[in-house]
C-alpha cells in the first residue's frame, strides 16, 4: 500500500447511549481507533449485541458517534451537516443489508437504477449498460425485467450487491448480508463479494455470524467489550 492514507480512519471513536438515572451510560464503542487501506476486505465479528450495526452505521454516516474522529477519503466527516453526509452516502458507500429493501413494484434493472436517481445522474446510456453489465456479471441478466417477487432469495440479495456498486462507491458496507439466505445461496453470495471487491477495487467491509465468510476476507476484526481486536484469519 505504500504510503498510501488510509480510506477509513477511526481515531478514539466512542459510542455511549444513556441509561436510566442514576445508572452509568452504555458504552458501546470504546475509543476504536482503526485505518481501512482503499480495496481491504475487511470482515467484522462479534456476538450479537456487542455493537457491530452501530458501528457499521458509524462507519456508513447513518449514525454519529458520541465522540472521536471518522475520516473518510480525506474528509473528517464527523464535521459535514446532512446535506454532505446524504451526498457522500450516496455517491460514495454501497450498503448491503440481510433484508435486500427491493422495491416490490419495480423491475431488477429498475431497482439498481434508484441509487442513480439521488445522485441527481441522467441514467444516461453509460449508467445503465453499467446496471447491465453487473447483472451480467451476477448471473442475473436473463432476470433484469422480472420483479423481485418472482426471484428466489438468493437473487434478491445479489440485486442488492448490484444495487450497492452501482454509483461506483469507494466504500461497500454489509450487514449480515447472508444471514437470510440458505447455507448453498450464502456460500454463492460470500464468493461473490469477494470477487467483486478485487474486480470493482471496492473497500468491503461487513458484519456476520458466519465465521466461515469472515475467513474470506483478507482480514477480520472482533469487537470485544466494545474495542475492536484484530483476530488471525
Amino acid at each position: 500500500m505504500g504510503t498510501q492514507a488510509p480510506l477509513l480512519r477511526l481515531e478514539g471513536l466512542s459510542k455511549q447511549y444513556p441509561s436510566t438515572e442514576g445508572a452509568a451510560p452504555l458504552y458501546i464503542l470504546k475509543e476504536v481507533t482503526l485505518d481501512i487501506a482503499q480495496g481491504e476486505a475487511v470482515a467484522i465479528i462479534g456476538p450479537s449485541g456487542s455493537g457491530k450495526s452501530t458501528l457499521l452505521n458509524v462507519l456508513g454516516t447513518l449514525d454519529k458517534p458520541t465522540s472521536g474522529k471518522v475520516t473518510f477519503a480525506g474528509r473528517d466527516v464527523t464535521q459535514l451537516d446532512e446535506l454532505a453526509l446524504a451526498a457522500l452516502r450516496n455517491r460514495e458507500i454501497g450498503f448491503i443489508f440481510q433484508s435486500h429493501h427491493l422495491l416490490p413494484q419495480c423491475t431488477v434493472l429498475e431497482n439498481v437504477l434508484v441509487p442513480t436517481l439521488a445522485s441527481g445522474s441522467t441514467r444516461g446510456t453509460e449508467t445503465v449498460a453499467r446496471a447491465k453489465r453487473l447483472l451480467d456479471r451476477v448471473g442475473l441478466s436473463p432476470r433484469s425485467n422480472h420483479q423481485p417477487g418472482q426471484l428466489s432469495g438468493g437473487e434478491r440479495q445479489r440485486v442488492a450487491v448490484v444495487r450497492a456498486l452501482i454509483n461506483q462507491p469507494k466504500l461497500v458496507l454489509a450487514d449480515e448480508p447472508t444471514g437470510a439466505l440458505d447455507r448453498v445461496s450464502a456460500d454463492k453470495l460470500a464468493q461473490l463479494l469477494v470477487e467483486l471487491n478485487k474486480e470493482e477495487g471496492v473497500t468491503l467491509i461487513l458484519v456476520t455470524h458466519a465465521l466461515d465468510l469472515a475467513k474470506k476476507m483478507g482480514r477480520i476484526l472482533e469487537l470485544q467489550d466494545g474495542k475492536l481486536v484484530e483476530k488471525k484469519s
